[in-house]
């Protein structure tokens, strides 16, 4: 008897032990996207600072399809215990459920958001073969060939496609979109000119650099310190173009508070750190602001108002 109450007051007190050794293992990053794309470069670029953060091996592993879904959803699926993670566009978790709702799944719902990390800027790029050299001139072409232009997007509700349509909505012109399954495979279709405009992410910087495509205009109020000599689309009268929602991390609704917090807090670490953040700019990519767990699930709500409302008016509705 008395050693059975030995044994249950050991049991006792190893449970805060256990609970303080997380990470007890690797941990899972999903990206819910195909490999070489935004997302999945930036999540290899932070993988082994989050690591070394964390004091644990961090990998990263691509689920595209499905507007997103098949990773959000084998993240929301798997246990909450601090091991499995995901990195999505803003625009996935939040914009393709009003397009594309599942009935079973909302990842508003299965989701808890835990720190942005990246912002991806828009650049407006269009093919040597349109006769056009800048912004003003694409704006009157566009308007003299209603819908003759073709625009390639990473899907139906991305950031490339709101953008886009976001464009053409504030400068009174018409594009065909041609949706792709990702911004890569839109970016291959464009190089071999068989769209003939691209809202880019970043992933054609060393194209724009060796004149293989012209970059007409940047989304924003400011230009880009990369490319000094080409326009702020706010400076062309064009509004409102960006590239949606931070691209963040999510957890499974049920995570530990307190690992949340752990997770949002090396996140914040390491993108202050000047080699990381020179490689992610390097990449074409901005560093989101530091926001806490709350702070970024509250970003999200707001960003999820807006998009109600902003999708309506151009026209992108749910299938």
């Amino acid at each position: 008897m008395k050693s059975a109450w030995i044994a249950l007051c050991l049991a006792a007190l190893a449970q805060p032990v256990q609970a303080e050794e997380w990470p007890g293992g690797p941990i899972r990053v999903i990206v819910n996207a195909a490999p070489g794309g935004v997302a999945d470069r930036a999540m290899r670029v932070m993988a082994p600072h989050m690591g070394e953060k964390l004091g644990a091996q961090i990998v990263v592993e691509n689920r595209p399809g499905g507007e997103g879904y098949i990773g959000q959803q084998e993240v929301a699926r798997a246990r909450p215990d601090g091991h499995t993670f995901l990195l999505s566009a803003g625009s996935m978790v939040i914009i393709t459920p009003q397009l594309v709702p599942l009935p079973d799944f909302d990842p508003r719902k299965a989701l808890v958001p835990v720190a942005p990390a990246v912002a991806i800027p828009m650049n407006l790029l269009v093919h040597p073969s349109v006769p056009v050299e800048t912004a003003a001139d694409f704006i009157n072409y566009a308007k003299a060939h209603p819908g003759k232009l073709a625009y390639g997007s990473a899907g139906s509700g991305t950031a490339l496609h709101i953008a886009a349509e976001t464009f053409s909505h504030e400068a009174g012109i018409r594009m065909t979109h041609v949706p792709y399954k990702g911004a890569g495979d839109a970016l291959k279709d464009f190089l071999g000119g068989h769209v003939d405009v691209l809202f880019d992410p970043g992933l054609a910087t060393q194209y724009i650099k060796t004149k293989r495509v012209k970059l007409l205009a940047v989304a924003g109020a400011s230009r880009n310190p990369q490319f000094p000599d080409t326009p702020a689309m706010e400076e062309i009268g064009v509004k409102g173009v960006d590239g949606g929602p931070y691209f963040g991390i999510f957890a499974p609704r049920g995570t530990k508070p307190q690992t949340v917090r752990r997770v949002n807090e090396a996140i914040t670490a390491v993108l202050e750190r000047p080699e990381l953040r020179q490689q992610l700019v390097n990449m074409s990519l901005d560093v989101a602001p530091p926001m806490s767990a709350e702070q970024f699930e509250a970003y999200l709500r707001n960003e999820n108002t807006r998009y109600e409302r902003l999708l309506p008016k151009l026209g992108i509705r749910g299938q």
